[in-house]
């Protein structure tokens, strides 16, 4: 458990990639917008992406912190299991202070109505009719599965290489080319769009065993992967 905490303190040093950077990015998106709808016409309001930013972020973070964490820990004679279990205790504890900020961020939002400009960032629209625990839930598996998808696209190019890498993208663009050729061909696209407009939260819920098949890809992928 020691080499776990060791782990965890390793991770935590590095604040500015963790505790700053994200929000830095999610401020200037912000301020941006705040800017801009105090333009707005009476009457009008503005929605933007901006807050999908920091799930951007926490993709990219996935990746690079394998490469920045990985060899030094390891030099440090932590075992490839302690550092695993500490950088998922480390990502779960990220993700569930980010996504309670930001429903106490879309809260504020609504209370005030859109800051007072009838800007909308923090609140998102289709999933205005949920609870703010039901949001939290939603925040926060799609947040552990940004990070996740980072850190075993990560974990390939660890244990195999840059070949390894472009043989993933490789299939994984063929894959996803091929796909969209069939659904294309059999006149898909209308039903599938359907389908997730109706059955978005249980698209949500879904991802917790694909977080699953990530977390043992990485873990596996990991376990042969040299310093």
């Amino acid at each position: 458990m020691n080499r776990v905490n060791n782990v965890i303190k390793l991770h935590m040093r590095n604040k500015m990639s963790w505790l700053i950077v994200p929000w830095i990015i999610l401020g200037l998106n912000f301020v941006i917008s705040y800017i801009i709808s105090l333009s707005l016409n009476d009457g009008e309001t503005m929605n933007t992406g901006g807050l999908f930013s920091i799930f951007i972020y926490t993709l990219v973070s996935g990746a690079v912190t394998l490469k920045d964490t990985f060899p030094f820990a390891l030099g440090l004679s932590i075992r490839r299991k302690d550092y695993f279990v500490g950088t998922a205790l480390t990502t779960f504890l990220y993700s569930v202070c980010t996504a309670a900020m930001l429903v106490i961020l879309a809260l504020i939002e609504e209370g005030t109505g859109g800051w007072g400009v009838r800007l909308h960032i923090f609140k998102v629209a289709f999933l205005g009719d949920l609870s703010p625990i039901a949001v939290f839930g939603i925040y926060l598996i799609l947040l552990l599965q940004m990070y996740f998808l980072g850190f075993a696209i990560s974990s390939i190019h660890r244990r195999f290489g840059a070949l390894g890498m472009i043989i993933f993208f490789v299939v994984a663009l063929l894959i996803g080319t091929g796909g969209s050729m069939l659904l294309s061909q059999f006149g898909m696209w209308g039903s599938i769009s359907s389908w997730v407009v109706h059955h978005y939260l249980e698209l949500f819920w879904w991802m917790v065993p694909l977080l699953a098949v990530y977390l043992l890809a990485a873990y596996g992928l990991l376990r042969r992967a040299a310093a």
